[in-house]
């Protein structure tokens, strides 16, 4: 399976439509890609332009989209979904009369007379700026309510059809890991691995599905690095690595390849040649760090309790003060998304929801030990959907 099936898409559609009658509402106004792609595996370049998909409580789901998507909205829909059973074009943004106004006469052209909605306009790269499509929509005699954290409540736990998708984007993370330390050497630099290593899985993956086609992305990167070599891997977030890789260096490394709009994580810390006895030290402090988040992954405990046992442990351990961020972070749809296991968040963990863990250990001039593996909250604790080898000697690129 490489996406969610179309019972799935209508299971999600059903439940949505009930909790949109239960507020008193007639239809669902989604304008999140995200929120979008969740409820009808439709996902497009998002710009200015805005996406709008109404899906009434009593009748068919349509879209008013763009007219650069006329006809590729219908062939995607026909291919991965069929959900969406009408398609409305306005020409450009922001239009002679603002688009906003053709998507408030779409919905109250549909009889529509109480909407439950997002917020319009894309959250991407690509500035959308109009008129609110809820004062349009009062101006038509049209009532809204605000959907707030409905759409991002359903997601929060996962269905059995994620699961496996996101179990697979993991075990593609493994080989596309497996693929990356055989091409790194001292004097290559982090991209050129990162780029032959994503061609050469990325043909693998074409071959398994005949073809691969990721659902909301283009073909590209599989695995990286992002600068993390040697000292500048200290940084959490570093960008780039200003220098070829070296002998002796700490590196990170990063895969979970989209399959059917999903991503697992799985990070790894290498260590290029023998590692030194520092690098060895906080290596192992790092493993402890990270299985007492583990140990502590639970159906009714809080996010707070996992990342509060992790902190104790670097307390314990004197390397609280190499910790730059929290335990953990759900993820799905998103490489990001909620729960997160930070000391801040009250929030219960339950079964099927799916979380990172994370903690890491930063070294200023040294360099950063993270390992990430993603898990499944069960009835009786958690499942782990990724897996690798953690062990120093396993994660030593030796040449």
């Amino acid at each position: 399976m490489s996406r969610v099936s179309e019972a799935e898409l209508n299971r999600r559609l059903r439940a949505l439509r009930e909790r949109v009658a239960a507020a008193g509402a007639q239809a669902a106004v989604l304008t999140s890609s995200v929120s979008i792609f969740y409820f009808t595996n439709l996902s497009f370049i998002t710009t200015e332009r805005p996406v709008v998909v109404i899906v009434p409580v009593d009748g068919e789901p349509f879209a008013v989209l763009p007219s650069v998507e006329m006809g590729h909205a219908e062939y995607r829909n026909s291919r991965w979904g069929g959900v969406v059973k009408r398609f409305e074009y306005y020409f450009d943004y922001p239009g002679e009369v603002h688009v906003a106004n053709f998507i408030a006469d779409a919905i109250a052209g549909s009889g529509l007379r109480h909407v439950m909605g997002e917020s319009l306009g894309p959250k991407g790269a690509y500035g959308y700026s109009g008129p609110p499509l809820q004062e349009l929509l009062a101006k038509r005699g049209v009532k809204w309510t605000d959907m707030g954290d409905l759409v991002a409540e359903m997601r929060l736990t996962k269905s059995q059809e994620e699961l496996s998708l996101i179990e697979e984007s993991g075990r593609w993370a493994s080989r596309a890991i497996d693929k990356a330390m055989e091409l790194m050497a001292p004097g290559r630099w982090d991209w050129e691995v990162s780029l032959e290593a994503s061609l050469e899985v990325s043909r693998e993956m074409n071959s398994r599905y005949s073809p691969y086609v990721p659902l909301r992305g283009t073909v590209g990167w599989v695995v990286g690095f992002r600068g993390q070599v040697g000292e500048f891997s200290a940084y959490p977030h570093a960008l780039v690595a200003e220098r070829p890789m070296r002998e002796g260096d700490v590196i990170g490394i990063g895969s979970g390849p989209e399959v059917g709009g999903y991503f697992a994580e799985l990070e790894r810390t290498l260590v290029l040649g023998t590692p030194s006895r520092e690098v060895r030290e906080h290596f192992d402090k790092m493993l402890k760090v990270r299985q007492a988040a583990i140990e502590s992954l639970r159906p009714g405990a809080r996010a707070s309790d996992v990342d509060r046992a992790m902190r104790t442990r670097a307390r314990e351990l004197g390397v609280d003060g190499l910790l730059r961020h929290h335990s953990g972070h759900g993820l799905g749809l998103e490489e990001h998304e909620p729960p997160f296991l930070d000391v801040g968040n009250g929030q219960e963990l339950r079964p099927g929801m799916v979380v990172t863990i994370e903690p890491g250990l930063y070294v200023p001039g040294l360099g950063g030990f993270r390992h990430s593996d993603t898990f499944v909250i069960t009835e009786d604790g958690a499942r782990r959907l990724t897996s690798y080898p953690e062990d120093i000697d396993e994660l030593t690129v030796r040449r």
